[in-house]
């Protein structure tokens, strides 16, 4: 390798060298204004609206005036959203069938009515829910030992 080589590569070394220099502090100019700090972030996971029955307690008496029984049942339900709790008359001859509204009032459950007998806006979990009955039986039968003729629903509160 020759001297004429070794300043050839000498020169383009420097010549590179101070371009570096002279463009170093457009780009160092470039990095101002960034600067390290807290964000914040917020994460939303969503889930399809859900809700079931668990289970119903056995009918338990607890009171009795002549031919008019008063009963209640727990019924176990979860749900993710918002719900409601509905008691529908599937028929019964020979009784009839109060059962308390989410109002406080007894109404008369008719084969195919249906009365709502608890509400839950918004929360989530599970619950146990005591529906209460009162029942007219002409034969002054025993509640603990028949089923009530109902069923139990729950109905999912549409969220917008």
């Amino acid at each position: 390798m020759g001297v004429g080589q070794t300043l050839g590569r000498t020169g383009r070394t420097l010549a590179t060298l101070w371009l570096a220099l002279v463009t170093a502090p457009q780009m160092l100019e470039a990095q101002v204004g960034l600067t390290s700090s807290m964000a914040q972030v917020a994460l939303v996971a969503r889930s399809a609206p859900r809700g079931s029955i668990q289970g119903v307690s056995a009918p338990r008496e607890t009171g009795r005036s002549g031919s008019v029984q008063e009963a209640s049942v727990t019924v176990r339900l979860s749900a993710n959203t918002g719900h409601q709790l509905i008691v529908r008359g599937t028929g019964a001859p020979s009784s009839r069938i109060w059962v308390r509204a989410v109002n406080g009032e007894f109404q008369e459950l008719t084969a195919g009515s249906s009365v709502t007998v608890a509400r839950n806006g918004h929360s989530a979990g599970q619950w146990d829910r005591e529906v209460q009955y009162r029942i007219e039986t002409p034969d002054a039968a025993d509640i603990n030992q028949q089923a009530l003729p109902v069923r139990y629903e729950i109905a999912i509160n549409p969220t917008m």
